[in-house]
């Protein structure tokens, strides 16, 4: 495919375009992302852990950098001893006090005044405490946007949890910190956090294990249990490390592999690893987080075939981006956009453009169901952190295509350049989109489009003219303007060739020199963040999760068909609160979800190439069984032109609560045939409508 690049001729008012914006100064990063402005704490502590009472009890020396005006302190936690170094104890009660409002990492907490522990200009303190952690982890589950239960800290018989935000050290605010940690626990129970584990004994039926992490981070979490450890030398200085509940050699083997391979791949294309190590740690209760040198991850994801090629390199990369490259929030979380680009996408580009394509356009069709209602949609500088369908296709989804089109427009070379330059400029430091851009040779223009605004561009294709030697045509876009350069594929006798062309307007006619030209068609392969128009999208799953208004339909469903139902709907909306209807579709806008519907209401919205017909569904040609396999489909509503509606259709009342869990991870596909047992999951999707950013001759 060949490429050029045009402009349409006339004057433009608009913002430079994204090929050739250059560096004029550029956005600064605020606060802690600037050199050695962030206070880093520094902590010695010790643990002694008692399973059978879910206690730990906890001596900590801090050193205490000057500035700061107190540490937190988890709720619940009870302070036996408080002194400045080298001084008299002081009464707790005079320096602590239980602060009522939830911050963002969980609450309520204790406030350790700084200033009334006599280290308002910093210095070193001494402190012992101890508390009790026993969360129930049984009803910990995966949801869409919530990885668990998200449950802080729990201290028993199946393992040790203890995450940062229980505050079982003590932290403060817009700090970083260097952990040195001996923790003593049951022999058998071993001990995984960050850093490089410097001692490991048996000693009078205990376990002691020291870990030293003198790379300053934001937290420290730590995990225990009755691992099977293997560990393996990568080179001098670096392991790769298995923390399994049981020997299974197979997962052992391909975990250990897949480290190695991802740590090479980004090396190369990002930098050194940043750590002495590299853990897959099982969980007994469903996890999925990446924390500097190790990912925790539950036991059935653990297994799941896909993961170690696919969300488990996503984890290592956050190894750079996120863990040691830290995220300055003031100008917005750029960091999951770019681990999504360098794993997730970057996967897809390695396997063939056609999956790339497919990735990106898939990232459209999220943004088109979330954020259907302009209402959840937001600037980027605005995303902190995921927790919705919304929030993840604009802060993973959006920002993944802005580093794409930042690839796209600047080369490759030049945009992995950039990110060896911030991965090595920021190591240990807090960096900001500016501090990328800056890398980029981007100015403040790109920020102002794609990080400031609210939204996206909307394309249209008019005036469509095939000549002898040349196709001219005209571009609209929807106000305000942003300025693109817009891909147009143009297809002849020499095959298809690529041309960009600068719209800065709402509105410019465009001339293209291709001889013979049979067909145009404009961003086919998805390179723009954009709208999609309606009729490039088939009906999919997700857009009746991004739906707020749903209402679940019977056909007459009574005893345990009504009562698996209700628990399906319950499930599917992860609310308390559901609206169930028997019989029809009702006359009303809200997003329909049709559960074992008759016969009559399936022959209306089945689309062509599916038939169910007794206990059987026949699917473009192939029979499946409703005793062994469940159908999930998305199709038009009747009742609304452009909305889409939800078929399930499961073959026993047992299975149809758990579906919902199942089929709420393949939103980006229109159907689905669910194995009733182990197996793979059929899936595919409903041919678009005809693009109206297509014309032939």
């Amino acid at each position: 495919m060949s490429v050029t690049m045009m402009r349409a001729a006339g004057p433009r008012v608009a913002a430079a375009a994204l090929a050739a914006l250059v560096t004029v100064g550029g956005l600064q990063a605020a606060g802690a992302a600037e050199a050695g402005t962030t206070p880093i704490l520094a902590h010695r502590a010790e643990a002694t852990f008692d399973i059978t009472k879910h206690t730990v009890a906890i001596t900590d020396h801090i050193v205490v950098p000057a500035g700061l005006a107190f540490l937190r302190l988890g709720d619940g936690l009870a302070v036996t001893r408080l002194a400045r170094a080298g001084q008299p104890p002081l009464a707790p009660a005079k320096v602590l006090t239980r602060v009522d409002d939830k911050p963002a990492d969980g609450g309520p907490w204790q406030r350790l005044d700084l200033a009334a522990a006599g280290l308002a200009g910093g210095g070193e303190l001494d402190l012992a405490y101890g508390g009790m952690f026993n969360s129930p982890v049984d009803q910990v589950e995966f949801s869409r946007e919530n990885v668990g239960g998200e449950i802080s800290a729990t201290i028993s018989a199946e393992g040790i949890y203890l995450a940062s935000s229980s505050g079982w050290l003590a932290g403060a605010d817009s700090t970083l910190a260097t952990f040195d940690v001996s923790l003593d626990t049951p022999a058998g129970y071993e001990t995984v956090t960050q850093g490089r584990r410097t001692e490991h004994f048996d000693e009078g039926g205990r376990l002691r294990t020291r870990w030293v992490s003198g790379d300053p981070s934001d937290s420290l979490d730590l995990v225990a249990n009755r691992f099977v450890i293997t560990c393996e030398t990568i080179r001098d200085g670096l392991e790769s490390c298995t923390y399994f509940l049981s020997d299974d050699p197979a997962l052992r083997t391909t975990y250990l592999e897949r480290t190695r391979a991802y740590i090479a791949m980004y090396e190369e294309m990002i930098g050194p690893y940043p750590y002495a190590k590299f853990a897959t740690v099982e969980n007994w209760f469903p996890t999925g987080y990446g924390m500097p040198s190790y990912t925790l991850l539950g036991g059935q994801v653990l297994r799941l075939p896909f993961i170690p090629y696919t969300s488990f390199g996503h984890e290592i990369a956050h190894n750079w981006w996120g863990n040691s490259v830290f995220v300055e929030l003031s100008e917005g979380n750029w960091c999951e956009g770019l681990t999504t680009w360098s794993a997730d996408y970057h996967y897809k580009e390695l396997e063939s453009p056609a999956a790339a394509r497919e990735y990106r356009r898939n990232l459209l069709k999220e943004y088109a169901a979330y954020v259907a209602d302009p209402a959840k949609d937001f600037p980027l500088k605005d995303f902190h952190n995921r927790h919705s369908g919304a929030t993840r296709a604009v802060g993973y989804g959006k920002s993944m295509m802005a580093f794409h089109m930042i690839d796209r427009a600047i080369g490759r070379g030049k945009f992995l350049a950039a990110l060896r330059e911030v991965a090595a400029t920021h190591r240990f430091r807090a960096a900001s989109w500016g501090d990328f851009l800056r890398a980029f040779g981007l100015d403040d223009a790109f920020a102002a489009q794609w990080l400031r605004r609210t939204g996206a561009p909307s394309l249209a294709l008019a005036d469509v003219r095939f000549g002898a030697n040349e196709v001219s045509f005209r571009l609209t876009q929807a106000a305000p303007a942003y300025d693109l350069d817009v891909p147009v594929v143009v297809s002849g006798p020499g095959g298809d060739s690529e041309h960009i062309v600068h719209l800065t307007g709402l509105d410019a006619s465009f001339k293209l020199a291709v001889a013979g030209a049979t067909k145009l068609a404009v961003d086919p392969d998805c390179q723009l963040f954009r709208h999609l128009d309606p009729a490039e999208i088939e009906p999919t799953i997700a857009q009746v999760y991004g739906s707020d208004r749903r209402v679940f339909v019977t056909d007459g469903a009574a005893g345990p068909q009504a009562e698996a139902a209700l628990a399906f709907a319950h499930a599917f909306t992860e609310s308390d609160s559901v609206q169930i209807v028997d019989g029809a579709l009702p006359a009303d806008d809200r997003t329909a979800v049709l559960v074992n519907p008759g016969a009559a209401l399936l022959a209306k919205v089945a689309p062509a190439g599916l038939t169910v017909a007794g206990r059987s569904f026949y699917l473009d040609g192939t029979r499946y069984s409703l005793d062994a396999t469940d159908l999930v489909f998305a199709a038009p509503d009747p009742r609304r032109p452009g909305a889409t509606l939800l078929v399930v259709v499961c073959g026993s009342p047992d299975r149809l609560p758990g579906l919902a869990g199942r089929v709420s991870h393949y939103g980006k596909y229109s159907w689905l045939a669910l194995p009733a047992g182990q197996g793979r999951v059929e899936r595919g999707n409903w041919p678009a409508g005809a693009s109206p950013l297509l014309a032939t001759r």
